[in-house]
């Protein structure tokens, strides 16, 4: 009934010309404290959201917070708005708040935090309604962020991650030459809108301790995206169904990451097998002139002819050795392989097409040749040696006169599951939705890769060395450095200083001071 309430009275003090500009407030440490001097500021808080204020500064000066300004093709509210909303949620992700129950404790017990998103001392107060005091934190209801994520179609939100990205790209953050592809799954249960569905065989472990197959369905969605291995961003993304198979996302992720990046080709894609398709390998070696690793299948022609030519010598073959003690690893490359028949462009797929249902050698069906693929092929991996037939073989581009290189390249690719999506899950909460709903879940998807990449590209910017740390990690180091930090503000600007220099600022400092130096900080903002 609150939320009803609040769209009711917005509707009616919608304002005549479109939707207020919004506008983050600026930090200027010296007006404000010249304003304290005056009496003339309107909230002291804690300032325990931490480095935050630096962010916003770096998503200012990048100019992320524009994009944030959507029209909102399903959204007919303007009193709040939309780009302050997205913001508000934005930080919810930021602060790892997985359910939208916890938002009224957390998020919006924050005064000063509030304040400096653009809600005004009043909308924080009395709401954005004046439905009056008490009964629920925050300047709006905690289903108002949900409900506005669900109003936005998928593709305003993909412009906000796309437009993201090439912002990042045009500053010099994106100069990777190694991509991985890869996709997994978003689970949800069968109650969600617009989910799909698969049934999936699970090994278990019945009672008797033997190991069985059983068939299970699962419910939710899919994220496939690009991701630049050195700097960890995110350059392309899509949100599909869970049934939908990856290879129909090839080619748009490919697309939209010329697009975003500005460039024709990717250097190396490392590619999971979900991604194995004889067309589109070729399209991307040759159209896109991008080499590529790939494992085999292990029922294909290329794969068992790898396989038959272990511990041959001769020609195009090459062998290698790595690894410590007890973790040795021994590879073989091998140049030029054609019996992955279906590589190779539409024409030649149609040829084979035609071929393979030739009934005998007469009608030309052994004559048909593949294009030339090199394979690198694992003999033993981490100490262990592979039984013949049970080797692992991959695909690639790449020359093979040393194999191990090979290897060592597709081994970033687990990178992927440890850094990106085990991060997204339990340290970004990429997989806690808002809403059950698909448009809900799109946006909190992309809004959530949307804070991944900047996060990334802001602890670059600063020259810290956080590239390999979690979000959780930040946040635990963030209140190290906000620890006796209040945050004043004044609009339209705000500032954060110290319990000990507000205390200067007020006149009546305390007879020890420990990190505040009078004299200097007189000096410094001016001070008599």
């Amino acid at each position: 009934m609150e939320r009803e309430k609040e769209e009711k009275e917005e509707e009616k003090e919608k304002p005549n010309e479109g939707h207020i500009t919004w506008r983050c407030l600026t930090r200027n440490q010296k007006e404000v404290a010249k304003r304290i001097l005056d009496g003339n500021y309107h909230v002291a808080q804690p300032a325990g959201w931490g480095l935050l204020d630096r962010f916003f500064i770096f998503l200012k000066s990048i100019g992320f917070l524009t994009l944030l300004d959507v029209d909102g093709e399903g959204y007919v509210r303007r009193m709040i708005t939309i780009a302050k909303l997205l913001m508000t949620y934005n930080v919810k992700i930021l602060l790892g708040i997985a359910s939208m129950n916890q938002v009224p404790q957390t998020l919006f017990s924050d005064i000063g935090l509030l304040m400096t998103l653009g809600w005004t001392a009043e909308q924080v107060k009395n709401g954005v309604c004046n439905r009056g005091e008490g009964k629920h934190p925050g300047p709006v209801h905690k289903d108002t962020l949900s409900d506005a994520l669900d109003r936005f179609s998928p593709s305003e939100i993909e412009h906000i991650l796309n437009e993201g990205i090439k912002l990042l790209a045009k500053k010099g953050f994106i100069k990777d030459k190694v991509f991985i592809m890869d996709a997994t799954d978003l689970e949800t249960t069968d109650k969600y809108e617009g989910a799909g569905c698969k049934t999936v065989k699970e090994k278990h472990v019945d009672k008797k301790g033997k190991v069985i197959e059983i068939e299970v369905t699962k419910y939710g969605f899919k994220l496939i995206l690009l991701k630049a291995v050195e700097n960890r961003i995110v350059v392309a993304a899509k949100v599909a169904q869970i049934q939908e198979n990856e290879r129909n996302y090839t080619f748009p992720l490919l697309h939209q990451a010329q697009e975003n990046l500005d460039r024709k080709s990717f250097g190396l894609l490392l590619i999971d097998r979900g991604f194995l398709d004889g067309v589109d390998l070729w399209k991307i070696k040759h159209p896109f002139r991008t080499h590529f690793i790939i494992p085999a299948k292990t029922n294909m022609d290329i794969t068992n002819d790898a396989r038959g030519l272990r511990k041959k010598t001769g020609e195009g073959i090459y062998y290698a050795k790595g690894g410590e003690k007890g973790r040795e690893i021994e590879v073989m490359g091998i140049e030029g392989l054609e019996s992955y028949l279906q590589y190779g462009d539409e024409q030649h797929f149609q040829e084979y097409e035609t071929n393979r249902y030739k009934k005998d050698e007469n009608q030309g069906r052994k004559k048909f040749r593949g294009n030339a693929l090199n394979v690198v092929m694992v003999t033993k991996w981490d100490g262990k040696e592979y039984a013949p037939g049970r080797e692992k073989v991959f695909l690639t581009t790449l020359p093979v006169s040393s194999p191990l290189e090979i290897i060592q390249k597709y081994d970033m690719r687990s990178l992927i599951e440890n850094t990106i999506f085990r991060e997204l899950k339990q340290g970004w909460r990429i997989n806690k939705f808002p809403k059950k709903t698909k448009n809900a879940v799109t946006a909190h998807v992309l809004l959530t890769l949307c804070m991944f990449n900047m996060t990334n590209a802001f602890r670059t910017d600063l020259g810290q060395d956080l590239t390999q740390r979690g979000i959780r990690r930040h946040r635990l180091e963030t209140l190290s450095k906000t620890y006796g930090k209040m945050v004043i503000i004044s609009p339209p600007y705000y500032a954060i200083f110290d319990i000990e220099e507000l205390a200067i600022l007020w006149g009546k400092p305390p007879k020890f001071l420990f990190r505040a130096d009078p004299e200097k900080f007189k000096r410094e903002y001016g001070l008599s």
